[in-house]
C-alpha cells in the first residue's frame, strides 16, 4: 500500500508540473512598432487591450514592419529571459496583417514639417496595396522616425502623377551604430482615385536622391 501512495504521489506532482508548465495560447490584435535602437529590442506588438510582447519566434513566410496592423495568436515565453524591456517575449503561431501603416499628408505650407535625413535603401516594391521598402542609418543614441508622405502640389488635377517622399528624422543622432528596417505603407486610395502609378522619392547617404516610376496593378 505504501509502495502504491508514494507511486500515486510521484504521479500526482509530475502531473501537476506538465499542467504548470501548459503554454496557454492567446488571440489578439495590436499595431506592431519597431524598437530598433531601443536597448537590445526590436519588433514588439502593443496590444489593443494595452499588453506589449515581443515576438521572439513567428512564422518564416510573416515579415513584421512599423505601424503595422496584426490579429496574432500567441504564447507567452514566461522562462525566457532577454534584455529588452519591452512586453513579454513570446512565440508567435500565426499572424495575419490587418492593414499596412497609413502614409502622411504634406501640403505646400507644410511640406518641411517631416526632417529629410539621408537613408540607405535597399530596395522599395509594391505588395498587393501596400508600399514596402527595406532600408539603413546609422545612429543607435536618439530615436529614429521613418514616415511616407504624400506630396500635395499646390494645383492638382486628375492626371497629377501622385509623388511620395521617405522622410527620416534622425533627431541629430551622431552615433554610428547601423540599424536596417523594413516598412509597409498603405496605398490602396491611390487605386480609388483611379491612379495608375506613382513617383517615390529619397534622400540617400552621399548626396544622391533616389527616384523612381511605380506602376499600380
Amino acid at each position: 500500500m505504501k509502495q502504491l501512495v508514494a507511486i500515486l504521489s510521484v504521479f500526482l506532482i509530475v502531473f501537476t508540473s506538465c499542467q504548470d508548465d501548459e503554454l496557454i495560447s492567446f488571440d489578439a490584435k495590436g499595431t506592431v512598432m519597431d524598437y530598433a535602437g531601443t536597448g537590445d529590442c526590436g519588433f514588439i506588438i502593443e496590444l489593443d487591450n494595452g499588453n506589449k510582447v515581443q515576438p521572439l519566434y513567428y512564422p518564416d513566410d510573416f515579415t513584421f514592419s512599423q505601424g503595422q496592423r496584426v490579429l496574432i495568436t500567441y504564447t507567452e515565453l514566461n522562462n525566457v529571459y532577454i534584455s529588452c524591456d519591452q512586453g513579454v517575449p513570446c512565440e508567435v503561431t500565426y499572424a495575419e496583417e490587418l492593414s499596412c501603416s497609413p502614409y502622411v499628408d504634406l501640403f505646400f505650407d507644410n511640406y518641411d514639417s517631416l526632417a529629410s535625413d539621408p537613408v540607405h535603401l535597399h530596395e522599395a516594391y509594391m505588395d498587393g496595396d501596400c508600399l514596402y521598402f527595406k532600408l539603413s542609418y546609422s545612429g543607435g543614441c536618439q530615436d529614429h522616425t521613418i514616415d511616407l508622405a504624400r506630396m500635395h502640389p499646390t494645383t492638382a488635377s486628375s492626371s497629377t502623377v501622385p509623388a511620395f517622399e521617405i522622410r527620416h528624422n534622425a533627431n541629430g543622432d551622431l552615433c554610428e551604430a547601423w540599424f536596417t528596417r523594413e516598412f509597409r505603407f498603405d496605398l490602396s486610395d491611390l487605386k480609388a482615385e483611379g491612379k495608375t502609378e506613382f513617383v517615390l522619392t529619397a534622400k540617400l547617404i552621399g548626396d544622391e536622391v533616389y527616384n523612381k516610376i511605380f506602376q499600380l496593378d
